[in-house]
């Protein structure tokens, strides 16, 4: 398991994800907030497709996205991941977008998940879990 209090996820624009002007569509900026969020649970040694397969899983209740600067094709990005707040059922994290290149921010967001079981109903987050969230939230 990581120490990481923050874990940065590094990807290249895609073609796809742009519009007709080039710049980054703002709904891949939930892609890419994804894409962090599993590598970030995996540093912290939550693999989530095993408890998915243990009838444990999260629904995402809430999602927010602020926009900076637009990215663009081919440009390198990184997505810094970290805990910013553990409750009962849910916790809450945190994102920033910047360009690897220049280090310019250029999204920042946040995404609060509530733990469900097998039927979707919410549950307490299990202790070892909620430990390891609690443990690494971003000081």
């Amino acid at each position: 398991m990581s120490d990481a209090h923050e874990v940065a996820t590094e990807l290249r624009v895609r073609y796809a994800e742009t519009d007709a002007q080039g710049i980054v569509y703002y709904a891949n900026y939930f892609v890419w907030f994804e894409v962090a969020r599993v590598n970030y649970l995996k540093a912290l040694g939550l693999n989530y497709a095993e408890l998915e397969r243990s009838g444990l899983g999260f629904v995402i209740a809430e999602a927010s996205c602020r926009y900076h600067a637009p990215a663009h094709f081919d440009e390198a990005i990184i997505v810094k991941t970290w805990v910013e707040e553990v409750k009962n059922r849910s916790f809450s994290l945190g994102y920033q977008v910047v360009n690897q290149d220049s280090g310019q921010a250029l999204a920042t967001g946040k995404t609060v998940q509530v733990f469900v079981d097998a039927s979707g109903r919410p549950i307490p987050i299990p202790a070892q879990i909620r430990d390891s969230l609690t443990r690494h939230k971003r000081a």
